[in-house]
């Protein structure tokens, strides 16, 4: 670059005179699952969200991008691993990305525990889910439609939970202990239901071991029998100490002819179907003053999904 003088005023050479251009910050975006979408037509693709931005190349109607965020209007999308932005209002959603969060999660026929597993999938198997309806997702995997409980599913990949002798415990991990937080949830949901055995199955009534069935029906999907004699011989191999009781665990009362059950649900409370107060109410747990013995009913149910 050089300059000359004349007239009492500096001129820049025109070989050397450049016009700058608008020049924008790097685009953000909020991160959201990774979507796979078809565009609705020929459209666009910017480099930020916003008509001002330069457009850096156009796709053609039926085209696949996978959505990686949002920014307002716009979604963030990659396109051969370049970072693009389109309306929103274009793409249309082919499926989204989800991966298994559980170690030896079963993948069924249909939406449910009572369809057959075909197939038993590590932690972080990557899957096509398609639609997801009352806690199940209906996912595609090896070309085959299949379905898997929602609550084990995540939209990153997870790390094992590894115990102090770094063993994986089925009852410390991430996904146990939420099943147990939905069933105090339910459980909480029912407080107020009248007791009666001969109405157990109607809405609003319930005894003590229909109201843990329906709980756990609710939160897991698995039936865990249909009275507190079913429950304890479906359960016998999860049964631990009350030194061990944990929330979400059941409490069982064994004695002939006069059995009870009950959901601990922390800070020395449970919740049961009481026939003395004539309904679902919380009340105090003492310990060594009745309870015989809990089970650790969540892991049963993690381990039958």
């Amino acid at each position: 670059m050089h300059f000359k003088f004349r007239h009492g005023l500096i001129l820049l050479s025109s070989a050397c005179l450049i016009l700058a251009a608008p020049v924008h910050a790097r685009a953000a975006y909020k991160a959201t699952a990774k979507t796979v979408c078809s565009t609705k037509t020929t459209v666009h693709l910017r480099k930020g969200p916003g008509l001002d931005y330069p457009v850096q190349t156009t796709i053609r109607k039926g085209a696949r991008v996978k959505k990686i965020g949002v920014s307002g209007s716009w979604a963030a999308v990659k396109v051969n691993g370049s970072v693009s932005y389109i309306k929103s209002r274009y793409l249309k959603k082919q499926y989204k990305i989800v991966y298994v969060a559980g170690d030896g999660v079963n993948l069924r026929t249909g939406p449910g525990t009572g369809y057959s597993s075909v197939a038993v999938l590590p932690r972080n198997t990557k899957l096509k889910c398609l639609s997801k309806s009352s806690g199940w997702m209906k996912v595609k995997y090896k070309k085959q439609i299949r379905y898997i409980s929602s609550s084990l599913t995540s939209s990153q990949k997870t790390a094992s939970v590894v115990s102090s002798d770094n063993a994986s415990t089925a009852a410390s991990s991430p996904s146990t202990d939420f099943l147990r937080m939905k069933v105090i949830s339910a459980a909480r949901a029912r407080l107020g239901d009248l007791y009666s055995q001969a109405r157990r199955n109607m809405p609003g009534y319930a005894d003590c071991s229909s109201l843990l069935r329906d709980v756990y029906l609710a939160a897991s999907g698995v039936n865990i029998g249909e009275t507190t004699s079913g429950q304890i011989a479906r359960l016998a191999a999860y049964r631990k100490p009350l030194s061990a009781l944990q929330e979400g665990d059941i409490l069982m009362r064994i004695e002939s002819g006069s059995n009870h059950a009950a959901l601990y649900i922390g800070n020395n409370q449970y919740i049961h179907a009481s026939s003395t107060r004539g309904r679902v109410v919380i009340s105090t747990y003492y310990p060594g003053s009745y309870w015989t013995c809990c089970y650790d009913a969540a892991a049963f149910c993690g381990s039958q999904r």
